[in-house]
C-alpha cells in the first residue's frame, strides 16, 4: 500500500509538471465551453427584420397594409423606395427582404382575382429567409382576412436575388479553404519554426553560408505552393462530389488564395518570433486557431453569432479571408465589399511581417 501511495504521488507530481497536459486537460475544455456558450447559450433578443417595400400603384389598402407591417414586433424598419434602390440595399445587407405591393389590390379582390406579392430575399442567408418568409406570409394572411373577411387570394412569390440556388456546401467550401490556409500558417510555419529553434536547427541554418532572405524565401515559397495544392484539392472534391459551382475567375481565386496564405504565413512568422518553446507554442497556436475556426464565419454565417461577439468577429483576419473567398468562388452575398477584405488582409500582412522582421530570432 505504501508503494502504491508513493507511486500515485509521483505520477500526480509528474502530471502537474507537464504544462501542456494541464492545458489540454483543464484549460482547453473550459475555453471550449465558454466559446460555445457565448455563441449558442445566450438569451438573444428576437431577430429584427428590415423590410424594403416597393409600391407599383397607389391603392387605398396599401397604406394601411404598410402601417400594419411596421407594427409587427419582429420588423424593426420598413423602408419605401424604388425597386432598383431597394434591391441594391438588399444586396448590401441593408435590407433583409424587399416586398413588392402590386397595382390594383382592392380591384382584384373585388373581382376575386389572385393578387401576387413578390418577396425578394438573399438566398445565402437561409436562417434570416426562413423567419422573413414566415413573417410576411402571416402578414399577408392577416391583411387579406381584415380586408375581405377570408383568406385565399393573396399569394406570395419568393424571389432570390441570386440567380442560382445557394446550398450549405456552397457556403462551406470556401470556408474550408480559408481554414486550411490559416492552419498552414499557424501550424505549418509557426509550429515548425518554433520546433526548429528548440532543436537548434535554425541555429545551423544561421551558421551556414546561406543568407537569411534566401532561407525565408524558400520556406514561404514552399508554403505558397502547398496552399495552392490544398485549395485545388478541396475545390476539386467540392466540384466533383458535391457539384459546387465555381463561378469566379480562376486567376482571381488563385490571387485571393495566395494573399490569404501570405497573410497567415506572416502571422505564423510573427508568432514564432515571440514564442521560445514548443510547449508554449502549441498552447498559443490552439488559442489562436479555435476562435478563428468558430467565430469567423467559415462554417456558419456571422449573422448567427451573438451581438456581443461582433467586435471580435470583425477583428479576426480569417473573417475577411473567408468572405473574400466566398465572393470570388461562388459569388455569395458579401459581408463587406471585396476591396475591404483585401485591404484588411493586406494590413494584417504588412503589420505582422514588420513585427516578424523586427523580432525574429534564430536561437
Amino acid at each position: 500500500m505504501r508503494a502504491f501511495g508513493a507511486l500515485l504521488v509521483a505520477e500526480l507530481k509528474n502530471f502537474f509538471r507537464e504544462r501542456m497536459a494541464l492545458f489540454w486537460m483543464f484549460i482547453f475544455p473550459v475555453f471550449f465551453m465558454l466559446l460555445f456558450g457565448f455563441v449558442f447559450g445566450g438569451d438573444e433578443a428576437p431577430m429584427k427584420l428590415r423590410i424594403g417595400v416597393v409600391i407599383e400603384g397607389e391603392d387605398p389598402a396599401v397604406q394601411e397594409m404598410i402601417q400594419g407591417l411596421s407594427q409587427i414586433p419582429l420588423i424593426e424598419e420598413v423602408h419605401r423606395g424604388s425597386l432598383e434602390g431597394e434591391l441594391a440595399a438588399l444586396r448590401g445587407r441593408k435590407r433583409d427582404g424587399v416586398l413588392i405591393f402590386p397595382e390594383g389590390i382592392v380591384g382584384k379582390l373585388g373581382r376575386e382575382e389572385e393578387v401576387e406579392f413578390t418577396l425578394y430575399y438573399d438566398a445565402s442567408r437561409t436562417n434570416t429567409y426562413r423567419v422573413l418568409l414566415a413573417v410576411v406570409q402571416e402578414f399577408l394572411s392577416r391583411s387579406e382576412e381584415f380586408i375581405t373577411g377570408k383568406e385565399r387570394l393573396f399569394e406570395l412569390k419568393p424571389e432570390p436575388i441570386q440567380v442560382r440556388s445557394f446550398r450549405g456546401i456552397d457556403y462551406m467550401t470556401p470556408g474550408i479553404v480559408a481554414m486550411t490556409l490559416m492552419q498552414l500558417g499557424l501550424f505549418g510555419v509557426a509550429g515548425t519554426l518554433i520546433a526548429w529553434r528548440e532543436q537548434r536547427i535554425l541555429r545551423r541554418f544561421w551558421a551556414a553560408p546561406l543568407s537569411r532572405s534566401v532561407f525565408a524565401l524558400s520556406v514561404i515559397s514552399q508554403r505558397l505552393l502547398v496552399s495552392l495544392m490544398q485549395a485545388a484539392l478541396i475545390l476539386s472534391v467540392g466540384v466533383a462530389v458535391f457539384k459546387v459551382a465555381l463561378v469566379g475567375e480562376r486567376v482571381l481565386i488563385a490571387g485571393v488564395v495566395l494573399l490569404g496564405a501570405l497573410t497567415f504565413i506572416s502571422i505564423g512568422y510573427m508568432v514564432a518570433s515571440f514564442v521560445r518553446s514548443t510547449e508554449a507554442g502549441n498552447a498559443i497556436l490552439q488559442i489562436l486557431n479555435f476562435p478563428m475556426m468558430f467565430l469567423s464565419g467559415v462554417f456558419w454565417p456571422v449573422e448567427w453569432m451573438p451581438g456581443v461577439l461582433k467586435p471580435v468577429i470583425y477583428a479576426l483576419p480569417l473573417t475577411y479571408l473567408g468572405d473574400a473567398l466566398r465572393q470570388v468562388m461562388v459569388e455569395a452575398t458579401p459581408l463587406v465589399p471585396l476591396w475591404v477584405d483585401l485591404a484588411v488582409l493586406g494590413g494584417w500582412l504588412a503589420v505582422t511581417a514588420g513585427l516578424a522582421v523586427r523580432f525574429f530570432r534564430w536561437e
